[in-house]
Formats: C-alpha cells, structure tokens, sequence
C-alpha cells in the first residue's frame, strides 16, 4: 500500500466499506483475498477444515465489518474454549517432583 500512501487505519477502513466492491479496487479484492487465505489456513492448522467462514460484511460490535460471519465466530470461539480446556487437562499438575504441592516459596520468577 506505499505506492497509495495508506497507513493501516486508511487501509482496513476501505476494506471494511460495504460500498467499496471487489470489482472497484482491486488492492482491496486483494487484500480481502489474503484475510480468506490466512483464515482458511489457520483453520487447516487446527484441523477444522469442516468449518464455513462466509466472509462478508457482518455487524460486529456495532460496526459492519469485513469477517467472517457471525455463526462463524461463535463455532470458532466455541471451539477455541474447547481446545483450551483440553490442552488445560493434559498439563501436568502443580506437584513438585518430590511430591509435594508446589507453593509461592517454590516458584521461579523471571528474574530467578
């Protein structure tokens, strides 16, 4: 976006224009574009292939945007809490080696 001279405020406001068509820029198609591809492959990463983003222009905290829809955002938080609570459960507990409970005492701090 140098050859144009939009910082990124400039930028994601003409993105998130409802009354700017991909047909119109096609900089801003472009760029629509990339948010689809780096959506879908953060989805791949997470092996939620199934799951439907239907970009477009939604309201979204009382302001239309460009993102996925609103159903979307739901399943992806949804799932997002899900995957937490999972990784959560397969740490291991705040036992020492020796058995014991580990307390503040016990801790590592930063500048240990």
């Amino acid at each position: 976006m140098l050859r144009r001279d939009l910082g990124l405020t400039k930028l994601y406001n003409l993105i998130n224009d409802p009354t700017l068509p991909n047909t119109a820029d096609g900089d801003i198609a472009r760029m629509r574009g990339i948010h689809r591809e780096l959506d879908q492959a953060v989805l791949s990463a997470y092996g939620w292939g199934d799951l439907g983003l239907e970009h477009g222009f939604h309201e979204y905290r009382k302001m239309v945007r460009w993102t996925v829809s609103p159903t979307a955002r739901v399943e992806i938080l949804d799932r997002l809490l899900e995957e937490n609570h999972r990784r959560a459960a397969s740490e291991p507990s705040s036992r020492t080696y020796d058995g014991r409970h580990e307390t503040d005492d016990d801790a590592v701090t930063l500048f240990d």
